[in-house]
């Protein structure tokens, strides 16, 4: 396996629930429906090609506060995106994902997600793994974050 470069599509979506939870934790109910432009790079394992894409992530999201330090998250992403490798490969990405989540405020969460990029033509297909790790305190504040990329062949 092989590390992905730069900072791929979840961490936009970890980030918004991060602070849906530490923003507005008074209120009763937060619901946040958006469009997300993403874009990047990866690295392709079956070929050593540098795969740069965009696209786009509809993410939604559904914080409900029990008024006792307690909530309910319900988060749901749909991303497409087209890519373009340095050998000339056209590829594409769609992935979609659903998390929910009960908790009270100094909770630890982590997230394992896969991403498929299939090649267009003769380019081979790969994945990219994203293991995420938060951490927030009693006090609603975002204490850690932790992010881990990596990319293997699926033929």
């Amino acid at each position: 396996m092989n590390r992905i470069k730069p900072i791929p599509v979840m961490v936009c979506s970890l980030a918004m629930v991060a602070l849906l939870l530490t923003a507005v934790k008074t209120m009763a109910v937060v619901t946040t429906n958006i469009f997300i432009p993403i874009n990047g790079t990866v690295f392709n394992p079956c070929n050593g090609e540098t795969v740069t894409f965009s696209g786009v992530d509809h993410f939604t999201a559904s914080v409900t506060f029990d008024g006792a330090g307690g909530f309910h998250i319900a988060t749901h992403d749909n991303i497409h995106v087209t890519a373009t490798g340095s050998l000339g490969n056209s590829y594409e990405g769609n992935q979609e994902d659903t998390n929910e989540a009960n908790g009270r405020f100094g909770f630890e969460q982590t997230f394992v997600l896969t991403f498929s990029e299939i090649g267009t033509g003769s380019a081979p297909n790969f994945e990219q793994h994203v293991l995420q790790h938060i951490t927030v305190n009693a006090n609603g504040t975002l204490t850690v974050f932790v992010d881990n990329f990596t990319s293997n062949c699926r033929g």
